[in-house]
């Protein structure tokens, strides 16, 4: 049975009951894990006893750690995650949250964060899309979530995206950490955030770039105490992604 047949077939799980989250265990088969030794700041399989990601080895993740719901991107969850992200195919989207939910609420973790919010979007990304697929994965997820953690409602959203990006996909590690600098911001001037323990949802985690550049912004503009990712998937490490040379600037004027 494939990934999608198993997911359709979830009903009356001893595990997940009847209801609407699927644990990520109920589909173990096909997941690629992640490793106990993976970095946890970044969770990346270490090569040669340290973490690949040059960003992460140099200290500019601003995340301090990451949970991946669905192990590395590969086999049938990759067709699962581009099925959503690609043409936001309403039945992708709801299994996914359906998982993201089934993940959250078994992990021990989730009662320690004050407020889950989405890496947001700039509508020009929509690219002839009905919805952003986060977006709508996340609001899917939303209800289920909300007795375990509040969740942003997005009106307005902590954060927002002022302008859009290039697409990353296929970029190297250097590029994708210089095209996201600055591309983010508060949503509102708010004091809600400070102190905050923030858990910050991303779709795939291919370096990290984004969900920092997110992180920046909540701490140093926010006040947030830290922040950690949640990730659908993360993409494994691959060889075009080059060392970073110099690390990215540390401050933006905007």
């Amino acid at each position: 049975m494939s990934l999608w047949g198993a997911l359709r077939a979830h009903t009356g799980c001893q595990r997940c009951g009847c209801g609407y989250p699927i644990a990520p265990a109920c589909i173990a088969p096909w997941l690629d894990p992640i490793p106990p030794d993976a970095c946890p700041r970044c969770a990346q399989r270490p090569i040669g006893g340290r973490c690949p990601s040059p960003a992460c080895r140099m200290g500019w993740f601003r995340i301090v750690r990451t949970h991946v719901v669905l192990g590395y991107k590969r086999g049938d969850v990759q067709r699962l995650v581009l099925a959503a992200k690609d043409t936001a195919a309403a039945s992708a989207v709801v299994l996914l949250g359906r998982l993201l939910a089934g993940f959250l609420l078994s992990h021990p973790a989730i009662r320690d964060y004050d407020i889950l919010l989405p890496v947001p979007f700039h509508r020009q990304s929509l690219r002839g899309r009905p919805v952003h697929p986060l977006t709508a994965i996340y609001l899917d997820a939303a209800p289920a979530l909300r007795p375990a953690v509040c969740c942003d409602d997005l009106g307005p959203p902590f954060l927002i995206q002022r302008r859009d990006l290039p697409q990353l996909r296929g970029r190297s590690e250097a590029l994708r950490w210089t095209a996201v600098r600055g591309a983010f911001a508060l949503g509102f001037p708010t004091r809600m955030l400070r102190g905050a323990r923030v858990l910050l949802l991303d779709d795939v985690m291919t370096t990290g770039a984004t969900t920092s550049e997110c992180a920046r912004v909540l701490m140093e503009d926010g006040g947030a105490a830290t922040v950690d990712a949640v990730v659908l998937v993360r993409q494994p490490w691959l060889a075009h992604m080059e060392p970073v040379r110099r690390p990215p600037r540390v401050s933006l004027k905007s």
